[in-house]
């Protein structure tokens, strides 16, 4: 599918605490709708990446989802600890804000925050369908996917998205599980935020009992054969933090959210949370067209295969990366085809055409060398041989006409080493000869590019076949010659008798 299919729509971009507020000068503040209330991808994403900056970032960046029931304040948590604006619920209505997936860049950090809509609301129903996409959409996108639950959801099955979870976790089977036995290389941090927490109930007594339901829930899977044995925490890392009351204790509220987005932030703790074996290893320029194509497997229902997406990817992107390297690599060469066409030799081609090519691999091993290894490579190899297709009549061309420039220097030579009469034929045609030879093979050689199978020996077989049959016409001139003046000699001999 096309990065930007025909069912995805604009973005909305805001900035302000409002759906409708106007985008201002500062692109980091924009916040995206990437998937709307109808459930369609937009087609903007990549754009909004350039405008954060983070479409050349390579692997160095994060993503984060929020995930939990409606109206827990999700949103302004996320504006809390990321400096994100996504709207925040206006506590008179207790009204459903987020609708969709929403993303911001985080403040003065290289990641993407994904707000999700949430679930259990009653905006939507029982229609439980953009659940569920919705939660294994964050679950194929990101690195750490947080769970925000109230300290009285605890131990409540519904309440808590203890049954969503649950089909986060058989699906999770499907997206990584069952492609390779080592599962350790796509693993995500689940990280539980229990919100007004009062005290009472100690941290680790709810961290027990979360971690308990989580293993039970595992436990109950339908497992294929070859995964019976898998244990949750062979997925996914479970780490849980509690945050007092926003109103009562706004104080305690705003030091403990502080205290969590350092655990975003400082890379030196212990308990960092954006650990490399989180990250999809996705990188940055491919980012939205990995997501589109997840939300349309989603969508259509069918099994999610992250490796073969991450394969297809990198397809993609190897194939767009390639043309980009060889739109330069053209333009650079253009110019010299028609001098060789008209004949000329191009001094210096050798080395123009080696860094033409050195150029054009190097820019896709920088881009394209962070994907899928295999397809990285196999269209590295496409690549090269579509330059040296390139650069090949070049080199044939080059050759004729230094072939053609040679052997007229060669007559040149020839022809003023033979004025006067007093010359040694045989000495002027072997240096005359040693000269061309070199000249041509100099040249020659400088054209060979490295990993070619090119050679010049037919076409130095051409130009020494020339100089050879040159050589018998002078031959047979100078004989001619020669036989001329001694009858001139002799007849002048008779008449002087």
């Amino acid at each position: 599918m096309s990065a930007a299919s025909t069912s995805s729509s604009p973005a909305k971009l805001t900035n302000g605490n409002h759906a409708n507020g106007n985008a201002t000068s500062e692109p980091n503040s924009q916040r995206a709708q990437i998937i709307d209330d109808e459930k369609r991808f937009t087609s903007e994403l990549t754009p909004q990446l350039e405008r954060w900056g983070l479409q050349n970032a390579g692997f160095d960046y994060d993503i984060v989802a929020v995930f939990g029931s409606q109206s827990t304040g999700k949103s302004t948590l996320l504006n809390r600890l990321f400096g994100t604006n996504f709207d925040v619920m206006d506590e008179t209505k207790r009204q459903q804000t987020t609708k969709g997936i929403w993303m911001c860049r985080g403040q003065d950090m290289n990641v993407m925050v994904m707000d999700v809509e949430g679930t259990d609301g009653r905006e939507r129903g029982e229609n439980q369908d953009f659940e569920r996409k919705s939660a294994l959409f964050s679950l194929a996108s990101s690195e750490v996917l947080i769970i925000n639950l109230w300290e009285h959801q605890v131990g409540l099955y519904q309440g808590a998205n203890m049954g969503l979870l649950k089909t986060v976790f058989e699906v999770n089977l499907g997206l990584f599980g069952k492609k390779s036995g080592d599962s350790s290389s796509q693993r995500t941090m689940l990280l539980f935020v229990i919100r007004d927490h009062i005290g009472t109930t100690p941290l680790a007594n709810l961290e027990a009992t979360l971690s308990a339901d989580m293993n039970k829930i595992w436990d109950s899977l339908s497992k294929p054969p070859e995964l019976q044995d898998r244990r949750l925490s062979d997925y996914f890392d479970l780490s849980f933090t509690a945050l007092p009351h926003k109103i009562l204790v706004p104080d305690k509220f705003e030091a403990a959210v502080q205290e969590l987005r350092r655990r975003f932030t400082d890379k030196s703790r212990e308990d960092y949370l954006f650990k490399p074996s989180y990250h999809k290893r996705i990188p940055a320029d491919g980012v939205a067209f990995y997501m589109e194509n997840i939300w349309e497997q989603v969508q259509s229902n069918k099994d999610l295969d992250l490796p073969t997406q991450q394969e297809l990817l990198a397809q993609f992107r190897c194939d767009e990366i390639s043309t980009a390297a060889l739109t330069e690599f053209n333009e650079q060469a253009k110019p010299q085809r028609r001098p060789i066409e008209s004949g000329k030799v191009i001094d210096g081609l050798g080395e123009m055409m080696r860094s033409w090519k050195t150029g054009a691999l190097s820019r896709y091993d920088r881009d394209a060398s962070r994907y899928h290894q295999g397809v990285y490579k196999r269209k590295r190899v496409d690549l090269i041989g579509v330059i040296d297709s390139t650069l090949s009549p070049l080199f044939l061309g080059q050759l004729k006409n230094l072939h053609k420039a040679c052997l007229v220097t060669f007559k040149k030579e020839m022809l003023e080493g033979m004025r006067g009469d007093s010359y040694d034929f045989a000495e002027i045609v072997k240096a005359a000869r040693e000269r061309c030879e070199k000249r041509f093979i100099d040249g020659a050689k400088e054209l060979l590019l490295e990993d070619t199978d090119w050679s010049y020996e037919d076409e130095f077989g051409l130009l020494s076949e020339e100089v050879r049959v040159l050589l018998i016409n002078v031959g047979r001139m100078r004989r001619r010659r020669w036989s001329i003046s001694l009858s001139e000699t002799s007849s002048e001999a008779s008449l002087s008798q």
